[in-house]
């Protein structure tokens, strides 16, 4: 998946918890933006020039991340609950994104070595990517409207 797809997926997984548990709080959504700011972070080793899907795709990676973040979050005033959820939750819907792609990969590294992948597209697919994007956007905005803001919406 490229970023826009990570970020649609992303978006599309936090506001169907958010909606189906009717979470209006901000730190519920402040801890949903920061899962959807981190989802693109294991993508990191593309920058780094690292092996791809590697030593960042893995679930060791997303709680480093979250250890990392809580930390960041802690001292900034917020928590460190909300920003472990945001750098672990970032990640393992990173890796969900990845799951649904060709190329395989090994999420469990470096406990244990088994590659996955469910092959049902290719991560280059722009109009998968921007499907799940716009399926992301549209469900976000419909738990704003609906549970956030509390607006009734009645379709016809």
């Amino acid at each position: 998946m490229n970023r826009n797809g990570h970020i649609g997926l992303t978006l599309l997984i936090t506001s169907a918890i958010l909606y189906f548990f009717n979470l209006k709080d901000s730190t519920s959504l402040l801890t949903a933006l920061f899962i959807v700011i981190l989802s693109t972070l294991p993508d990191v080793d593309l920058k780094w020039e690292i092996p791809h899907r590697r030593y960042t795709h893995n679930i060791s990676a997303g709680l480093v991340a979250g250890v990392c973040f809580g930390f960041i979050t802690m001292y900034a005033g917020i928590g460190f609950i909300p920003g472990f959820i945001g750098g672990l939750g970032g990640v393992l819907c990173h890796l969900l994104g990845d799951l649904l792609t060709y190329m395989p990969f090994n999420p469990l590294w470096p406990f244990y070595s088994l590659e996955v992948s469910l092959r049902l597209f290719k991560s280059s697919s722009k109009t998968v990517n921007n499907l799940f994007l716009a399926a992301g956007f549209t469900v976000f905005t419909y738990y704003l409207t609906t549970i956030y803001y509390g607006i009734e919406v009645s379709i016809p």
